[in-house]
This record gives C-alpha cells, sequence and structure tokens, in this order.
C-alpha cells in the first residue's frame, strides 16, 4: 500500500465543495481576465490548498473550505517572469509546487496509514527533482525535509532510513535554477502565516483516524508538518517565491485563525 493517494470521496460535502472550488477558481479567474492557462493554475491552487489544510488540519473540515478563497485571491498575482516565456509553461510550473507540498506533507502526517514505501520516497524525489528543475522553487526541498522528519519519528509510519537525505539530493542539486516568482498578495500571505507561528506551533490534540488503519493520527506528526510548512514558508519569503507557495500559506494562515479564535 502507498501513503500518498487519497482519492475524495464525494459522500462528504466538504469533498464536494472542493471539487466545485476548482472549476470556480478557474471560471472567476478567467472572468476576471486571466488567461486559459492562468485561470488553470489559478483554479489548482484553490483546490491544492484545500487538500493541504486536510492533511495539517485533519479534525476540522471548516478550515480547508476557508483556505479556498485565500488561495484565489493570492494566486491572482502575476508571475515576475511571466514575460519571459510563454504563459502556458508558466502557470504550469507555478502550479507543480502546490501539489509536491501536498505529497509532502501527506507523507510526514500520515493520514492514509501506511509508513511511506521505498516507491513512495522515489516517487517524492521525482517531484522534488521536477520541480527544482521547472521552477527552482524552495517547495523541491519539502518532499526530503518530510521524510527525513518522518524517518526520525520512529513509530510504525516512519519513512526508510536515509529516504529523506536521496530525496533532499534529489530537490537540492538542480534548485539553483529560476526563481518561482511572488506578488503583493502573496507576500502578504505568507507574512500572515508567519505571524500565527505561535498558534500553528502550539501542540493539538488530534481526534482522527487514518484512512486504511485503525490508528489515530499522530498529533506529534502535525504539529511536525505545520513546523515544517512554516519553515518552507519562511524561506519562500527569503528567496521570493512565494506565488508558489500561496496553496499552503492559505492552509496555514486559515488553522493559525481557527486555533487563534477558539483560545
Amino acid at each position: 500500500m502507498s501513503a500518498l493517494p487519497r482519492p475524495l470521496d464525494f459522500t462528504y460535502p466538504s469533498n464536494r465543495w472542493a471539487a466545485a472550488g476548482l472549476g470556480l477558481g478557474l471560471l472567476a479567474a478567467r472572468a476576471l481576465g486571466h488567461s486559459w492557462p492562468a485561470s488553470l493554475r489559478i483554479g489548482l491552487g484553490t483546490f491544492t490548498s484545500w487538500a493541504i489544510a486536510r492533511e495539517l488540519d485533519p479534525d476540522y473540515s471548516q478550515t480547508a473550505l476557508v483556505a479556498m478563497p485565500l488561495a484565489f485571491v493570492a494566486s491572482l498575482g502575476r508571475p515576475a517572469d511571466a514575460a519571459k516565456q510563454p504563459e502556458g509553461l508558466s502557470s504550469l510550473r507555478h502550479a507543480l509546487p502546490g501539489f509536491v507540498a501536498l505529497s509532502s506533507t501527506r507523507a510526514l502526517v500520515a493520514t492514509v496509514g501506511p509508513a511511506p514505501s521505498a516507491q513512495d520516497a522515489a516517487a517524492l524525489g521525482v517531484q522534488a527533482a521536477v520541480t527544482a528543475l521547472s521552477s527552482g522553487s524552495v517547495t523541491s526541498l519539502l518532499p526530503g525535509a518530510a521524510l527525513a522528519w518522518s524517518s526520525q519519528a520512529r513509530d510504525r509510519f516512519s519513512a526508510p532510513p536515509l529516504s529523506g537525505l536521496e530525496v533532499l539530493a534529489a530537490g537540492a542539486v538542480p534548485s539553483a535554477g529560476r526563481s518561482a516568482g511572488h506578488s503583493t498578495l502573496s507576500d502578504l500571505l505568507s507574512l500572515a502565516a508567519l505571524g500565527l507561528s505561535r498558534q500553528l506551533a502550539a501542540p493539538e490534540r488530534i481526534d482522527s483516524s487514518c484512512d486504511l488503519v485503525p490508528d489515530k493520527v499522530s498529533d506529534e506528526r502535525v504539529r511536525a508538518a505545520r513546523l515544517l510548512s512554516l519553515g518552507t514558508l519562511a524561506l519562500g519569503l527569503v528567496r521570493r517565491e512565494t506565488l508558489s507557495l500561496a496553496p499552503l500559506a492559505a492552509a496555514c494562515v486559515s488553522i493559525g485563525v481557527r486555533r487563534a479564535l477558539r483560545r
């Protein structure tokens, strides 16, 4: 069994809203004057923010729904390099890091249930390398960091030993390439997420169960994934790569606000 696939179950209202969010995000962006490739990037980012929030906050589907409009607004910014290459290629490479962030957080939190296999680690390594080659995004380092953290947990969900270092190498070697870009809106969203670091970093009891095994989702792993997300957003701000990280930032802001309001 793999630790990465997690199909949408449309018997749950939140999952139906997530699918609708992808389509609505695409159509709304198109109505606002964006091209079809750019609109697809924005729609995919809207959906990915929901999916990442479900990994980082498995007990609360509401935070995932709140993350979607945040990601939509932040993704409306035009990539800084958009004029230097065909818009379709630019939009595609700015959409990929969101899915890499999703796979990485899922592997670390272990919401599916099985521990990451060697095949999962290889798949994450491919994602890391492709992301680094296509966008130079800090997200290319996220799969390796997630696997390294997972392997150190030493529980039944632990990744294979040394898999994190191998995947980190796959993401780091070509990462001297071009920047994934940023916009004012995406910068502000990442700053807002980092401003909520205290709420995100605080321990929280998780009650949800894994999908394929009867075990409860690990409190420590959820916290680790939130901390890793904050570190990724901070590095993205430094490298001015916040646009591709908008889905991750939106998920973090939604969770941070939820925790702040419940205190």
